[in-house]
């Protein structure tokens, strides 16, 4: 995989305007998932609404990152990545590895003591969370292939993804407890969809890493 540490390119664009729309379409549906999550007392709703939560500080962490980086004096690494992004991609990497620990135990108590879940309303919140983040990865791609990659559009684009994969999950679930009312499979497509997050996580953590032993401009 290509390492991903270019920085941002400055074309006269202001990178971070294109991260308002995300950052808002974003914060107002984690708090309609959280208390979805709450009234439906599903499990794979709350992880999704987690992750939005996540988003919501990644997609403002990058919108710092990338004003910072529009400065030609800002401190910056050998490989020519800002500072600020690298400490921004390392945060988000963070709060998404805390987030997958809290669903996994969350998983497990589930799995000890079931919860009922209301699969209509499941079904319903998680399909509007899956269109909302279907917008947001498309507005994030563009900026992408218009405005250059960089690690630090890489941790926004990460967290969305993991938003996407988690409201079809949570689609999923609320379709099978609606259809046959096993509750269980709440707890268990949260597993998966950790695991899949885990995946995406460690390859933006290997990004890093990468970035920190370059010693020559990217």
């Amino acid at each position: 995989m290509t390492n991903l540490a270019t920085h941002l390119d400055d074309d006269g664009h202001d990178d971070h305007d294109h991260y308002l729309v995300p950052f808002l379409l974003i914060f107002t549906f984690a708090i309609v998932e959280a208390i979805g999550s709450w009234y439906t007392g599903s499990l794979a709703l709350l992880s999704d609404a987690g992750h939005m939560f996540t988003d919501v500080a990644a997609l403002g962490l990058a919108w710092l990152a990338a004003v910072l980086a529009k400065n030609p004096n800002v401190a910056r690494h050998k490989s020519g990545v800002s500072y600020a992004e690298l400490v921004v991609s390392i945060i988000n990497a963070l709060t998404m590895l805390a987030v997958i620990v809290y669903v996994v135990l969350e998983a497990i108590h589930r799995f000890k003591h079931p919860q009922q879940v209301e699969g209509v309303w499941l079904t319903v919140i998680a399909t509007l969370g899956l269109i909302v983040n279907l917008i947001v990865a498309k507005q994030l791609h563009h900026q992408t292939e218009h405005h250059g990659e960089s690690l630090n559009n890489r941790a926004a684009f990460l967290h969305v993804m993991g938003d996407l994969l988690g409201s079809v999950t949570a689609v999923a679930a609320g379709v099978v407890i609606y259809l046959t009312g096993w509750m269980p499979i709440d707890p268990i497509l949260s597993l998966f969809i950790s695991v899949l997050l885990l995946v995406f996580t460690l390859n933006l953590i290997r990004d890093i890493a990468k970035t920190l032993q370059t010693t020559q401009p990217l």
